[in-house]
């Protein structure tokens, strides 16, 4: 049920209390920090507004009304109510600051997320502040921009080299991807650099979908630099090469 446009607000029902407190304006106005004109503005215009007189002036200061009692007697319970909602809103508030929603990606929540939640509490140990519980979700880097997107965490971490749309993203790290072959490949004998043009031309498999993007257009890009496109052999059976800026 809505209120009418009778009913004053919050701050108002503190200034009329302020007064029946005090006894007068100018006491009243030192009470909830305003100047005296302020305060015989709102109880001019809080009683224009119920249609009630509210106080009296006299020459030893303001007095309340007999409606103005009964006013300030319902302002009373009203306020008490209003603090604890207050209060409540703000513990509400504090547990939200200490518990945060996180979604990373399988790699990343197994090798780096574990070192990176040990370095926050150790930080905030050193600060003497409470570290935020963090609630992880290992998935893919798709489902975690999702989860951003739906409100269900409030950071992702993904391995990806595009900026997602419509999120503010920044890159913390970069990656290192690894060509495995077989020891009868063609290339775990190859004494030349492996280029990114015979890469992106030779069908891959992967460990999980996501990374698949990640090579196919880096390859292309640099298939057109061939000083920063080739992959060196550190074994026989792994020529390895750096994808260029993995996001997360």
């Amino acid at each position: 049920m809505l209120l009418s446009s009778h009913m004053p607000d919050l701050a108002s029902f503190e200034v009329l209390l302020a007064i029946a407190k005090t006894g007068s304006l100018g006491a009243a106005a030192r009470e909830v920090g305003l100047t005296q004109q302020a305060v015989s503005a709102r109880l001019a215009s809080m009683e224009a507004q119920t249609g009630v007189q509210l106080a009296v002036r006299t020459a030893r200061g303001s007095q309340l009304t007999p409606g103005g009692l009964v006013v300030a007697e319902w302002a009373a319970r009203l306020l008490d109510v209003a603090h604890h909602v207050d209060t409540g809103l703000a513990s509400l508030r504090t547990q939200r600051r200490q518990q945060t929603k996180v979604a990373a990606s399988q790699t990343i929540a197994e090798q780096l997320m574990p070192r990176w939640l040990v370095s926050l509490q150790a930080a905030a140990t050193r600060l003497g502040v409470t570290a935020p519980n963090v609630i992880l979700t290992a998935t893919n880097s798709e489902h975690a921009i999702a989860a951003v997107r739906d409100g269900s965490v409030e950071l992702g971490f993904i391995e990806s080299p595009g900026v997602p749309r419509g999120l503010r993203s920044r890159v913390v790290g970069h990656d290192e991807l690894v060509v495995i072959v077989p020891p009868d490949h063609k290339w775990a004998r190859m004494s030349r650099a492996l280029g990114a043009a015979e890469l992106a031309q030779t069908p891959l498999v992967t460990r999980e979908h996501s990374p698949r993007p990640c090579v196919r257009p880096w390859a292309r890009r640099c298939s057109n630099h061939p000083r920063r496109s080739s992959c060196h052999p550190r074994r026989r059976c792994a020529p390895r090469f750096s994808p260029g800026r993995g996001r997360r």
